[in-house]
């Protein structure tokens, strides 16, 4: 154990030596017993870990409903694009948007030729009947 390792010690576990790493803890204490700047580095420090002790946090029993509710209310349309759209944590939802992205202008293509073809009036077996029938009685058989 040395000087160093000894403030990491102290800086992450506090001074209660019952906190610290159970494999260092025998050899922090001797090295503490020994070291002047270390004991003067613990007395400091153990001012702020018994304000830290003492200290209370105020209960608050609804503040997480208080806290989601002053969120702000998403607009349909963009619940509707984050359900189409996943968020891009992972490749699935990276491939997902690829695909939308690729398929979007085929969908819009399909949909204005579909709107702007020509409109052909389709023949129905009545007219079709009734187109032979007076090809069969031009002829005088």
């Amino acid at each position: 154990m040395n000087h160093i390792r000894l403030i990491e010690i102290i800086n992450a576990y506090g001074t209660h030596s019952e906190k610290w790493p159970y494999d260092e803890r025998e050899s922090a204490i001797e090295l503490l017993k020994r070291d002047l700047k270390a004991q003067a580095l613990i007395n400091s420090v153990r001012k702020l870990d018994l304000v830290l002790d003492e200290y209370q946090v105020l209960a608050r029993p609804h503040l997480s409903a208080k806290i989601l509710s002053n969120l702000p209310k998403k607009f349909w349309l963009d619940q509707f694009i984050d359900w189409i759209v996943p968020s891009i944590d992972d490749f699935i939802s990276y491939a997902w948007r690829l695909v939308l992205a690729a398929s979007l202008p085929l969908i819009v293509g399909l949909i204005v030729g579909k709107s702007l073809a020509p409109s052909e009036t389709l023949d129905s077996w009545e007219d079709e009947i009734f187109l032979v029938s007076l090809a069969t009685s031009d002829t005088g058989e």
